[in-house]
């Protein structure tokens, strides 16, 4: 082969493979850095900015946590306190899903104001107006969570007697990791709406619906999102976490879900099932007709009749009993 044809050719692979390294850089970034959900942004999704747009009441508040990414550094991040009509020492922390913030994760609030919950609808970390550079499927938010619910049941001491966690796809996997970092400690139950069985398979997902790059870029992006994170997103995987918790937990799925494959939920689903009854009231509800965390849009009174029940009956029957309901 002649020498300028080797050497073109060399250059061109050069060229190939600094492209490819550079496209799954900047996908890794805007994985671990999404846009955020606040202002312009979200007024133009969601066509509201606050709980007052929904006629609920609320306070801003702001935790301090100790960020377990940079030791020695802490966070801020942000919430809406929305008090309950009636006090009842019953409180619902509200986590939102990736790319989303306490804005989106408000359209659960009602529901859960009209069960008698008051609500806490916080921004995780890189979201919302809550500071930090990176989200990282609950491996660092899961200690963020863990430090609010320590500090609410410290502020609010009459009215978190009872303490849920609700947390929608990312936020799903993030309460679950934080339980677990917990051990169920202060927890009376959980409910997750349409968690993914793992970051890596949901953030796949997500790529391909929107028409990133193939396999080859995501895996790399994936790999260096860790790398450049410190985070190790299988370690809080979903699929891994749900069999051991130690408190009542509700899982929902969407039939109809297109970020969410039907392996995935399945997976999810067996896990929810490999459940042993000591650890707590068992529920699995896959709703037909009803896409990514809609279940509540779907049919809102079936989604708060479903919930209720199970919040009264995880209640009741304590931590050893187990129930499942069919869709």
């Amino acid at each position: 082969m002649p020498f300028a044809v080797t050497t073109l050719c060399l250059t061109l692979l050069a060229i190939g493979g600094a492209l490819f390294l550079f496209v799954s850089f900047m996908m890794a970034k805007i994985l671990l850095a999404p846009i955020r959900m606040e202002g312009g942004v979200a007024l133009w999704t969601l066509r509201r900015l606050t709980p007052k747009d929904l006629d609920l009441p609320y306070e801003e508040t702001f935790f301090t946590v100790r960020d377990e990414q940079t030791p020695g550094q802490t966070l801020k991040l942000s919430a809406w306190w929305i008090p309950a009509q009636i006090t009842a020492g019953k409180t619902a922390i509200i986590v939102h899903g990736y790319a989303d913030s306490r804005i989106g994760g408000i359209a659960w609030a009602p529901t859960f104001r009209a069960m008698g919950f008051n609500v806490l609808a916080v921004d995780l970390r890189a979201h919302g107006r809550s500071d930090g550079r990176h989200t990282t499927a609950g491996f660092y938010e899961r200690h963020d969570l863990s430090q609010i619910i320590d500090q609410i049941k410290e502020l609010q001491p009459a009215a978190t007697r009872q303490l849920v966690l609700f947390g929608v796809s990312l936020g799903a996997a993030v309460v679950g990791a934080a339980a677990e970092l917990r051990q169920g400690r202060g927890i009376a139950a959980i409910i997750m709406d349409c968690p993914f069985s793992d970051y890596i398979s949901a953030a796949r997902t997500h790529g391909n619906a929107r028409g990133m790059p193939g396999p080859q870029f995501q895996r790399l992006a994936i790999h260096l999102a860790q790398k450049i994170s410190g985070a190790d997103f299988m370690a809080v995987a979903p699929v891994c976490v749900i069999p051991n918790l130690p408190t009542p937990l509700m899982v929902i799925h969407g039939s109809d879900d297109l970020f969410i494959t039907q392996e995935d939920m399945d997976a999810v689903e067996a896990a929810v099932r490999s459940r042993r009854p000591d650890l707590g009231l068992t529920e699995y509800w896959r709703p037909d007709k009803t896409h990514h965390v809609l279940a509540i849009r779907t049919d809102p009174a079936e989604f708060r009749r479903r919930i209720e029940e199970f919040l009264a009956a995880s209640s009741t029957l304590g931590q050893r009993a187990v129930r499942e309901i069919s869709a």
